[in-house]
């Protein structure tokens, strides 16, 4: 069980990178850095939960 909230903890992750990458992309800045703030907090969170 905790192997799989880990695994979509991490999927979670990156589909935050490509969504950011996308709006840096188009030129939204600001939304790419919401997106990539919270990629960053979902990769913490994944690797803090893998520890426990």
């Amino acid at each position: 069980m905790r192997e799989t909230a880990e695994r979509l903890l991490i999927a979670a992750g990156i589909l935050l990178l490509i969504s950011g990458a996308l709006f840096g992309v188009m030129g939204q800045w600001l939304l790419a850095a919401l997106l990539w703030t919270g990629a960053f907090g979902v990769a913490v969170a994944a690797m803090n939960f893998s520890r426990q």
